[in-house]
C-alpha cells in the first residue's frame, strides 16, 4: 500500500462508518465512490491527485479540504471538524489536522515539527486590501518542549488574476504572494482568493523542517 493510500484510508473508513450509522444509503454509496476513486489510483506517484467527480463530492454531504505536504509526498482528505471563534479545524481520522483563520493556516497537528499557533491578523488585512505589509508571528516547540516565537516581516503582493479549477468547478481568483523574513529565515506563501473572498487554494508554510502545506477547498 502506498504512503498516499495509508494516509487516506483512515478518513475514508471513518466517513463510511459515519454514513452507515446514519442509515443514509445514498450518502454511503457516494462516499464509497470517493473511496474507490482514491484507491484505484494505483502505486504510481505517492502524491498522485485522486480522481473523483464534483457530483460525488457534493453528494457526499461532507465538506473537504484536499491537503498535501510536497516534501513528504503525502496527500490527505481533511473533513471540517469544528469552528472556534472564527478558526476552522479540518481533521483526518488519524488525528492529523490543520486549522485556518479566513483561509490562513494558524496551526497543524501530527505533521511535526508542527505550527503550534500563529497570529495572522496582518496577513488577513493585507489580503482584504489587495496587498500591503504585514507582521505575523509563529509559535513552535523547541527540543525542550518550550514555546519559541518568530516574528516575520511580510509583504503581500498581487501576482495577477488566475482562473483555477478544482474538481470541475472553476473560480476567478487573484493570486497573492506573501514574502516573509525573520533574520535568515525566509518563506513565501501563496493564496488564490476568489471574488467572494474565500481562499480556495493555497501553499503555506508549516515549519522550516517540514516545508509547505498545499490545500484546496473541495
Amino acid at each position: 500500500m502506498s504512503r498516499r493510500m495509508r494516509i487516506l484510508a483512515p478518513l475514508i473508513g471513518a466517513l463510511t462508518l459515519s454514513a452507515c450509522g446514519s442509515g443514509n444509503e445514498e450518502n454511503l454509496s457516494v462516499i464509497r465512490s470517493l473511496r474507490d476513486a482514491i484507491f484505484n489510483q494505483g502505486e504510481s506517484g505517492a502524491a498522485a491527485r485522486p480522481q473523483f467527480s464534483r457530483q460525488a463530492i457534493e453528494e457526499s454531504g461532507q465538506d473537504f479540504i484536499l491537503a498535501g505536504v510536497p516534501s513528504r509526498g503525502a496527500l490527505a482528505l481533511l473533513q471540517q471538524a469544528g469552528t472556534n471563534r472564527g478558526a476552522e479545524t479540518w481533521v483526518a481520522e488519524d488525528g492529523v489536522s490543520a486549522t485556518y483563520r479566513n483561509g490562513i493556516l494558524i496551526a497543524t497537528k501530527g505533521l511535526g515539527p508542527d505550527l503550534m499557533a500563529a497570529d495572522v491578523s496582518g496577513t488577513v488585512a493585507a489580503l482584504r486590501q489587495g496587498g500591503g505589509t504585514a507582521v505575523r508571528t509563529h509559535e513552535y516547540l523547541d527540543g525542550n518542549d518550550q514555546i519559541i516565537r518568530y516574528r516575520y516581516e511580510c509583504a503581500v503582493q498581487s501576482a495577477g488574476s488566475e482562473r483555477i479549477t478544482i474538481y470541475e468547478r472553476s473560480y476567478d481568483t487573484v493570486k497573492y504572494e506573501e514574502s516573509c523574513e525573520s533574520g535568515l529565515q525566509r518563506f513565501t506563501n501563496t493564496f488564490w482568493v476568489g471574488q467572494d473572498g474565500v481562499v480556495w487554494k493555497s501553499r503555506q508554510l508549516i515549519s522550516p523542517p517540514v516545508g509547505y502545506l498545499d490545500s484546496e477547498r473541495l
